[in-house]
């Protein structure tokens, strides 16, 4: 196996983890195991008995520390690499201490009884966590094929299209930490099963109602500026004859449609489970799937794409 299809293994080990935290706390499980210290553990024990909420709390744990020893593992293979560049080095080591960070807040968050705020935080590094693996996947891939010629602009469409693309990609993260206040104020069904307004408002008086009106309007707005970014995208890179990147780049809408249908369907359903889990899933899709076409728009791998 190759540095890159361990970094691949990685990506979906890690992108399983937030589905698996996704699950937490829908099934009011956060609390099931109150300890802390360091290493998985539920009540004192490394494996009590998965049943009830221990199941989905210490199963949590359980793929976070495994996820944390892949993270080790990819760090210390590419540190010892000669042939992988400074940079990707250290983009593995600042994951190694992302994980390490993530691990901590979900367990200070546990000693605390579930601070809102830094359940939030815990959600946001993950994400963060989540597209560095990307980036660092990336490089991977294209190390070797990126020259010294790639670093000039090919046309300026690009550029401008690309720039739409990271504002894209800033409010989906923007959208998901949203998502995750809500989740842990308790706002999920704020405006009742009206997944259209707020009851009788449109901007409702009271602070959940607020919170949850604020990520339906950012979360509309993120896909107008998707929609906008992917077609720009598309024309310049069709003009640049960057047929992977043309390719790709639809991908964001898609699955930015199948983001909204999955919201709106939640609040319909009075927040169903296995919806409220794919919403997060399918979130961290999104994130990944914009960040990734900044990275192939960028200058520096613009050249190492295939135009056939």
């Amino acid at each position: 196996m190759n540095r890159f299809k361990f970094s691949l293994i990685t990506i979906i080990a890690t992108w399983i983890l937030l589905v698996i935290g996704g699950i937490v706390n829908p099934m009011g499980a956060s609390l099931a195991c109150p300890d802390w210290y360091f290493i998985p553990t539920c009540n004192g024990e490394l494996l009590p008995e998965m049943t009830g909420g221990v199941l989905y709390e210490h199963g949590h744990r359980l793929w976070a520390s495994m996820v944390g020893i892949l993270t080790l593992i990819l760090a210390i293979w590419l540190s010892f690499s000669k042939d992988v560049d400074k940079t990707t080095k250290i983009l593995s080591v600042v994951a190694l201490f992302l994980v390490a960070l993530q691990g901590t807040f979900g367990g200070v968050t546990v000693l605390l009884g579930l601070n809102a705020y830094l359940s939030t935080a815990h959600l946001v590094t993950a994400m963060v966590f989540f597209c560095l693996l990307v980036l660092i996947a990336t490089r991977l891939r294209m190390q070797g094929a990126i020259t010294k010629q790639a670093q000039k602009e090919r046309p300026d469409t690009l550029r401008v299209a690309r720039n739409w693309v990271a504002s894209a990609t800033v409010l989906a993260l923007v959208q998901i930490l949203l998502g995750g206040l809500i989740r842990h104020v308790g706002a999920g069904l704020a405006c009742g099963d009206d997944w259209l307004s707020c009851g009788p408002m449109w901007w409702p008086d009271w602070y959940l109602g607020q919170i949850h009106m604020l990520h339906r309007l950012v979360g509309y707005t993120t896909l107008i500026v998707i929609l906008l970014a992917v077609t720009k995208m598309r024309a310049a890179a069709k003009e640049a004859q960057m047929n992977t990147l043309y390719r790709l780049s639809l991908a964001p809408l898609h699955i930015a449609a199948t983001q909204v249908f999955l919201g709106i369907a939640t609040i319909a359903t009075v927040r169903s489970i296995p919806l409220v889990v794919m919403h997060t899933g399918v979130g961290a899709l999104l994130l990944a799937s914009l960040f990734l076409v900044y990275l192939l728009s960028l200058p520096a791998y613009q050249l190492a794409q295939s135009r056939a």
